[in-house]
Protein backbone atom coordinates (compact mmCIF):
# COMPACT_ATOMS: atom_id res chain seq x y z
CA UNK A 1 0.00 0.00 0.00
CA UNK A 2 2.68 2.51 0.94
CA UNK A 3 5.07 1.77 -1.91
CA UNK A 4 3.14 0.22 -4.80
CA UNK A 5 -0.05 2.23 -4.38
CA UNK A 6 0.79 5.49 -2.57
CA UNK A 7 4.26 6.22 -3.89
CA UNK A 8 4.23 4.47 -7.29
CA UNK A 9 0.64 4.44 -8.58
CA UNK A 10 -0.43 7.71 -6.94
CA UNK A 11 3.03 9.27 -7.38
CA UNK A 12 3.10 10.64 -3.83
CA UNK A 13 6.47 12.34 -3.43
CA UNK A 14 6.17 13.40 0.20
CA UNK A 15 7.29 11.19 3.08
CA UNK A 16 5.48 8.67 5.27
CA UNK A 17 5.80 8.83 9.06
CA UNK A 18 4.62 6.09 11.40
CA UNK A 19 2.38 6.59 14.39
CA UNK A 20 4.00 6.69 17.83
CA UNK A 21 5.89 3.40 18.25
CA UNK A 22 3.63 1.90 15.58
CA UNK A 23 6.57 0.16 13.90
CA UNK A 24 6.75 -2.17 16.93
CA UNK A 25 3.51 -3.83 15.83
CA UNK A 26 5.08 -5.29 12.67
CA UNK A 27 7.23 -7.92 14.41
CA UNK A 28 8.01 -9.24 17.89
CA UNK A 29 11.74 -8.77 17.35
CA UNK A 30 12.59 -5.08 17.64
CA UNK A 31 15.30 -4.97 14.96
CA UNK A 32 13.13 -6.92 12.54
CA UNK A 33 10.22 -4.55 13.24
CA UNK A 34 12.40 -1.56 12.31
CA UNK A 35 13.43 -3.20 9.05
CA UNK A 36 9.92 -4.32 8.12
CA UNK A 37 8.45 -0.87 8.64
CA UNK A 38 11.12 0.92 6.62
CA UNK A 39 11.11 -1.67 3.83
CA UNK A 40 7.32 -1.35 3.60
CA UNK A 41 7.71 2.34 2.79
CA UNK A 42 7.76 4.15 6.13
CA UNK A 43 10.31 6.96 5.75
CA UNK A 44 10.37 8.26 9.33
CA UNK A 45 9.77 6.25 12.49
CA UNK A 46 7.99 8.19 15.20
CA UNK A 47 9.79 6.90 18.26
CA UNK A 48 9.06 7.50 21.91
CA UNK A 49 11.66 7.23 24.61
CA UNK A 50 13.92 4.50 23.17
CA UNK A 51 15.18 6.28 20.06
CA UNK A 52 18.80 5.21 20.65
CA UNK A 53 17.81 1.56 20.39
CA UNK A 54 15.93 2.26 17.16
CA UNK A 55 18.95 4.05 15.70
CA UNK A 56 21.27 1.20 16.60
CA UNK A 57 18.96 -1.60 15.43
CA UNK A 58 18.05 0.10 12.16
CA UNK A 59 21.70 0.88 11.43
CA UNK A 60 22.67 -2.76 11.95
CA UNK A 61 19.80 -3.91 9.72
CA UNK A 62 21.08 -1.58 6.99
CA UNK A 63 24.68 -2.74 7.40
CA UNK A 64 23.54 -6.37 7.20
CA UNK A 65 21.71 -5.59 3.95
CA UNK A 66 18.25 -6.29 5.33
CA UNK A 67 17.32 -2.66 4.57
CA UNK A 68 18.67 -1.78 1.10
CA UNK A 69 20.69 1.42 0.84
CA UNK A 70 18.39 2.50 -2.01
CA UNK A 71 15.49 2.43 0.47
CA UNK A 72 17.48 4.55 2.94
CA UNK A 73 18.40 7.01 0.17
CA UNK A 74 14.76 7.26 -0.92
CA UNK A 75 13.56 7.92 2.64
CA UNK A 76 16.20 10.59 3.25
CA UNK A 77 15.50 12.25 -0.10
CA UNK A 78 11.78 12.40 0.61
CA UNK A 79 12.30 13.98 4.01
CA UNK A 80 14.79 16.54 2.70
CA UNK A 81 12.52 17.34 -0.25
CA UNK A 82 9.62 18.24 2.04
CA UNK A 83 11.85 20.31 4.31
CA UNK A 84 13.15 22.18 1.28
CA UNK A 85 9.63 22.86 0.00
CA UNK A 86 8.68 24.18 3.43
CA UNK A 87 11.62 26.60 3.31
CA UNK A 88 13.18 25.21 6.48
CA UNK A 89 16.75 25.37 5.19
CA UNK A 90 16.48 29.08 4.42
CA UNK A 91 14.36 30.01 7.41
CA UNK A 92 15.65 31.24 10.73
CA UNK A 93 15.29 28.88 13.68
CA UNK A 94 11.80 28.97 15.22
CA UNK A 95 13.05 30.91 18.22
CA UNK A 96 14.21 33.75 15.94
CA UNK A 97 11.11 34.05 13.76
CA UNK A 98 8.56 36.91 14.04
CA UNK A 99 6.20 36.40 16.95
CA UNK A 100 8.34 33.76 18.65
CA UNK A 101 7.83 33.83 22.40
CA UNK A 102 5.23 36.57 22.08
CA UNK A 103 2.36 36.02 24.47
CA UNK A 104 0.25 38.45 22.46
CA UNK A 105 0.27 36.14 19.41
CA UNK A 106 -1.14 33.01 21.01
CA UNK A 107 -4.81 33.59 21.75
CA UNK A 108 -4.85 37.05 20.17
CA UNK A 109 -8.30 38.54 19.39
CA UNK A 110 -8.08 37.76 15.66
CA UNK A 111 -7.33 34.09 16.33
CA UNK A 112 -10.13 33.82 18.88
CA UNK A 113 -12.60 35.41 16.48
CA UNK A 114 -11.67 32.89 13.82
CA UNK A 115 -12.03 30.01 16.28
CA UNK A 116 -15.45 31.29 17.37
CA UNK A 117 -16.52 31.53 13.74
CA UNK A 118 -15.42 27.92 13.21
CA UNK A 119 -17.69 26.90 16.10
CA UNK A 120 -20.68 28.77 14.65
CA UNK A 121 -20.26 27.28 11.20
CA UNK A 122 -19.74 23.69 12.38
CA UNK A 123 -22.87 23.37 14.57
CA UNK A 124 -25.48 20.96 13.20
CA UNK A 125 -29.16 21.21 14.14
CA UNK A 126 -30.94 17.85 14.09
CA UNK A 127 -34.23 18.92 15.64
CA UNK A 128 -36.16 22.16 16.13
CA UNK A 129 -39.73 21.30 17.00
CA UNK A 130 -42.20 24.15 16.53
CA UNK A 131 -39.34 26.51 15.77
CA UNK A 132 -38.11 26.84 19.35
CA UNK A 133 -34.75 28.11 18.08
CA UNK A 134 -33.47 30.78 17.79
CA UNK A 135 -34.13 31.93 21.33
CA UNK A 136 -34.95 35.50 22.31
CA UNK A 137 -32.39 37.18 24.55
CA UNK A 138 -34.92 38.44 27.11
CA UNK A 139 -35.78 34.95 28.37
CA UNK A 140 -35.21 33.44 31.77
CA UNK A 141 -32.68 30.71 30.90
CA UNK A 142 -31.69 27.65 32.92
CA UNK A 143 -28.38 26.07 31.88
CA UNK A 144 -27.87 22.45 32.90
CA UNK A 145 -25.65 19.48 32.16
CA UNK A 146 -22.09 18.57 33.07
CA UNK A 147 -20.77 20.03 29.80
CA UNK A 148 -22.24 23.50 30.27
CA UNK A 149 -19.31 25.02 32.13
CA UNK A 150 -16.42 22.66 31.42
CA UNK A 151 -13.91 23.92 28.84
CA UNK A 152 -11.84 20.75 29.16
CA UNK A 153 -14.85 18.67 28.10
CA UNK A 154 -15.39 21.07 25.19
CA UNK A 155 -11.82 20.58 23.98
CA UNK A 156 -11.63 16.78 24.09
CA UNK A 157 -8.52 14.63 23.85
CA UNK A 158 -4.98 15.80 23.09
CA UNK A 159 -5.64 18.99 25.09
CA UNK A 160 -2.88 19.80 27.61
CA UNK A 161 -2.82 16.09 28.49
CA UNK A 162 -2.83 13.05 26.21
CA UNK A 163 -6.42 12.05 26.98
CA UNK A 164 -7.53 15.63 27.62
CA UNK A 165 -8.59 14.66 31.15
CA UNK A 166 -7.81 16.32 34.46
CA UNK A 167 -8.18 19.85 33.08
CA UNK A 168 -10.03 22.70 34.78
CA UNK A 169 -11.44 25.93 33.42
CA UNK A 170 -8.55 27.75 35.07
CA UNK A 171 -6.22 25.95 32.68
CA UNK A 172 -7.77 27.94 29.80
CA UNK A 173 -7.34 31.59 30.86
CA UNK A 174 -8.42 32.90 27.44
CA UNK A 175 -11.21 30.39 26.84
CA UNK A 176 -14.92 30.50 27.50
CA UNK A 177 -17.46 27.80 28.16
CA UNK A 178 -20.87 27.38 26.55
CA UNK A 179 -22.34 28.80 29.76
CA UNK A 180 -20.05 31.84 29.50
CA UNK A 181 -21.37 32.43 26.00
CA UNK A 182 -24.98 32.18 27.14
CA UNK A 183 -24.32 34.68 29.94
CA UNK A 184 -22.89 37.03 27.33
CA UNK A 185 -25.88 36.50 25.03
CA UNK A 186 -28.56 37.35 27.60
CA UNK A 187 -26.66 40.13 29.39
CA UNK A 188 -28.77 43.28 29.81
CA UNK A 189 -31.78 41.43 28.39
CA UNK A 190 -32.84 38.31 30.27
CA UNK A 191 -31.38 36.19 33.05
CA UNK A 192 -29.42 32.98 33.26
CA UNK A 193 -28.79 30.45 36.03
CA UNK A 194 -26.35 27.54 36.03
CA UNK A 195 -27.88 24.41 37.54
CA UNK A 196 -25.85 21.35 36.41
CA UNK A 197 -28.49 18.93 37.72
CA UNK A 198 -31.35 20.88 36.11
CA UNK A 199 -33.22 21.47 39.38
CA UNK A 200 -34.97 24.71 40.26
CA UNK A 201 -37.43 25.93 42.88
CA UNK A 202 -41.09 25.69 42.01
CA UNK A 203 -41.55 29.47 41.91
CA UNK A 204 -38.36 29.99 39.88
CA UNK A 205 -39.30 28.17 36.68
CA UNK A 206 -37.27 29.18 33.62
CA UNK A 207 -38.69 29.99 30.21
CA UNK A 208 -36.28 27.59 28.56
CA UNK A 209 -33.57 25.15 29.60
CA UNK A 210 -30.35 24.53 27.68
CA UNK A 211 -28.83 21.17 28.62
CA UNK A 212 -25.19 20.75 27.56
CA UNK A 213 -23.81 17.22 27.77
CA UNK A 214 -21.64 14.77 25.88
CA UNK A 215 -18.66 12.49 25.79
CA UNK A 216 -15.81 12.88 28.23
CA UNK A 217 -12.43 13.56 26.59
CA UNK A 218 -10.58 10.62 25.09
CA UNK A 219 -7.82 9.96 22.58
CA UNK A 220 -7.03 7.01 20.35
CA UNK A 221 -7.49 3.54 21.81
CA UNK A 222 -8.96 4.78 25.07
CA UNK A 223 -11.94 6.03 23.09
CA UNK A 224 -12.69 2.67 21.45
CA UNK A 225 -16.11 1.23 22.24
CA UNK A 226 -18.28 -1.72 21.24
CA UNK A 227 -21.51 0.26 20.85
CA UNK A 228 -22.78 3.74 20.07
CA UNK A 229 -25.30 4.20 22.89
CA UNK A 230 -24.63 7.37 24.83
CA UNK A 231 -27.21 6.85 27.58
CA UNK A 232 -25.99 3.30 28.32
CA UNK A 233 -22.94 4.88 29.95
CA UNK A 234 -24.31 8.32 30.79
CA UNK A 235 -27.96 8.15 31.92
CA UNK A 236 -27.94 11.49 33.76
CA UNK A 237 -28.50 13.88 30.80
CA UNK A 238 -31.61 12.15 29.49
CA UNK A 239 -32.95 12.03 33.06
CA UNK A 240 -32.47 15.80 33.32
CA UNK A 241 -34.19 16.37 29.98
CA UNK A 242 -37.15 14.16 30.91
CA UNK A 243 -37.49 15.83 34.31
CA UNK A 244 -37.59 19.28 32.72
CA UNK A 245 -40.02 18.12 30.06
CA UNK A 246 -42.33 16.70 32.74
CA UNK A 247 -42.39 20.14 34.37
CA UNK A 248 -43.41 21.80 31.13
CA UNK A 249 -40.06 23.45 30.37
CA UNK A 250 -38.95 23.81 26.75
CA UNK A 251 -35.54 22.16 26.36
CA UNK A 252 -32.59 22.64 24.02
CA UNK A 253 -30.07 19.79 23.99
CA UNK A 254 -26.48 20.69 23.06
CA UNK A 255 -24.46 17.53 22.43
CA UNK A 256 -20.64 17.58 22.69
CA UNK A 257 -19.19 14.63 20.81
CA UNK A 258 -16.35 13.63 18.54
CA UNK A 259 -18.49 11.15 16.61
CA UNK A 260 -22.12 10.26 15.87
CA UNK A 261 -23.75 8.45 18.79
CA UNK A 262 -27.10 6.75 19.33
CA UNK A 263 -29.07 9.39 21.25
CA UNK A 264 -32.71 8.57 20.48
CA UNK A 265 -33.80 8.95 24.15
CA UNK A 266 -32.17 12.40 24.32
CA UNK A 267 -33.70 13.41 20.97
CA UNK A 268 -37.17 12.40 22.16
CA UNK A 269 -36.78 14.27 25.46
CA UNK A 270 -35.74 17.58 23.88
CA UNK A 271 -37.56 20.19 21.81
CA UNK A 272 -34.42 21.17 19.91
CA UNK A 273 -31.22 19.18 19.47
CA UNK A 274 -27.87 20.64 18.39
CA UNK A 275 -24.63 18.74 17.76
CA UNK A 276 -21.80 21.03 18.82
CA UNK A 277 -18.96 18.52 18.41
CA UNK A 278 -15.99 19.58 20.60
CA UNK A 279 -16.15 23.39 20.18
CA UNK A 280 -12.78 23.93 21.82
CA UNK A 281 -12.06 27.04 23.86
CA UNK A 282 -14.63 29.28 22.15
CA UNK A 283 -17.87 27.95 23.62
CA UNK A 284 -19.45 31.34 23.04
CA UNK A 285 -19.83 30.41 19.39
CA UNK A 286 -22.65 28.05 20.39
CA UNK A 287 -24.67 30.86 21.97
CA UNK A 288 -24.08 33.04 18.91
CA UNK A 289 -26.31 30.73 16.90
CA UNK A 290 -28.80 29.66 19.59
CA UNK A 291 -29.93 33.24 20.30
CA UNK A 292 -31.34 36.00 18.15
CA UNK A 293 -29.36 39.19 17.76
CA UNK A 294 -30.19 42.53 19.32
CA UNK A 295 -33.66 43.72 18.41
CA UNK A 296 -34.70 40.19 17.47
CA UNK A 297 -32.72 40.15 14.23
CA UNK A 298 -31.10 36.96 12.98
CA UNK A 299 -27.36 37.36 13.51
CA UNK A 300 -26.40 33.87 12.46
CA UNK A 301 -27.92 30.63 11.20
CA UNK A 302 -26.94 27.00 11.32
CA UNK A 303 -24.58 26.18 8.47
CA UNK A 304 -23.12 22.84 9.49
CA UNK A 305 -24.13 19.51 8.03
CA UNK A 306 -23.35 16.00 9.19
CA UNK A 307 -19.95 14.78 8.10
CA UNK A 308 -21.03 11.30 9.21
CA UNK A 309 -24.25 9.36 8.80
CA UNK A 310 -26.13 9.28 12.11
CA UNK A 311 -26.90 5.81 13.54
CA UNK A 312 -30.40 4.47 13.97
CA UNK A 313 -29.47 2.06 16.77
CA UNK A 314 -26.58 1.46 19.15
CA UNK A 315 -24.90 -1.18 16.98
CA UNK A 316 -25.43 0.66 13.69
CA UNK A 317 -21.84 0.59 12.45
CA UNK A 318 -20.34 0.64 9.93
CA UNK A 319 -22.79 3.03 8.31
CA UNK A 320 -21.86 4.53 4.97
CA UNK A 321 -23.70 6.07 2.06
CA UNK A 322 -23.87 3.62 -0.81
CA UNK A 323 -24.33 0.59 1.42
CA UNK A 324 -27.05 -1.74 0.15
CA UNK A 325 -28.91 -1.47 3.46
CA UNK A 326 -28.17 2.23 4.07
CA UNK A 327 -30.84 3.42 6.53
CA UNK A 328 -29.40 6.07 8.88
CA UNK A 329 -31.44 8.05 11.36
CA UNK A 330 -30.06 11.19 9.68
CA UNK A 331 -28.17 10.86 6.39
CA UNK A 332 -24.74 12.19 5.58
CA UNK A 333 -25.04 15.91 4.84
CA UNK A 334 -28.16 16.45 6.95
CA UNK A 335 -28.58 19.73 8.82
CA UNK A 336 -31.58 21.94 9.53
CA UNK A 337 -31.75 25.71 8.97
CA UNK A 338 -33.87 28.34 10.69
CA UNK A 339 -35.67 28.98 7.42
CA UNK A 340 -36.85 25.37 7.25
CA UNK A 341 -40.58 24.85 7.96
CA UNK A 342 -41.32 24.23 11.64
CA UNK A 343 -42.14 20.55 11.97
CA UNK A 344 -42.03 17.93 14.66
CA UNK A 345 -39.46 15.16 14.57
CA UNK A 346 -41.34 11.86 14.96
CA UNK A 347 -40.61 10.00 18.18
CA UNK A 348 -37.72 7.64 17.68
CA UNK A 349 -37.48 4.06 19.03
CA UNK A 350 -35.70 3.95 22.38
CA UNK A 351 -34.93 0.24 22.61
CA UNK A 352 -31.21 0.17 23.34
CA UNK A 353 -29.53 -2.66 21.44
CA UNK A 354 -26.43 -2.13 23.57
CA UNK A 355 -28.31 -3.46 26.61
CA UNK A 356 -27.94 -6.98 25.23
CA UNK A 357 -24.16 -6.87 25.21
CA UNK A 358 -22.11 -8.72 27.84
CA UNK A 359 -21.11 -6.49 30.74
CA UNK A 360 -17.42 -6.79 29.88
CA UNK A 361 -18.12 -5.22 26.48
CA UNK A 362 -19.95 -2.18 27.85
CA UNK A 363 -17.80 -0.22 27.19
CA UNK A 364 -14.80 -1.96 25.66
CA UNK A 365 -11.45 -0.29 26.26
CA UNK A 366 -8.68 -1.09 23.82
CA UNK A 367 -5.18 -1.69 25.11
CA UNK A 368 -2.59 0.82 23.96
CA UNK A 369 1.16 1.12 23.83
CA UNK A 370 0.98 4.90 24.22
CA UNK A 371 2.43 6.58 27.31
CA UNK A 372 -0.09 7.77 29.88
Amino acid sequence: MLTDVLKDALQFDGFVVSDWNGYQQTASDHAEACARAVNAGVDMLMVGEDWRRVYSDLLQQAVAGRVPMARIDDAVARILRVKGRAGLFAAKPPSARPGAGGATTLGCPQHRQLARRAVRESLVMLKNDTGLLPLDRDLKVLVAGDGAHDIGKQCGGWTLTWQGTGNRNEDFPNGNSVFDGIVEAVADHGSVALRPDGDFAGDDAPDVAIVVFGENPYAEGDGDRAHLSYSAEHPQPVAILRRLKARGISTVAVFLTGRPMWVNPELNASDAFVVAWPPGTEGGGVADVLFRGAGGRMDDDFRGTLSFSWPGHALHAPLNGGDADYAPLFPYGFGLRYADPATRLPKRPEQDTASGLPAEDLPRRASSTYPR
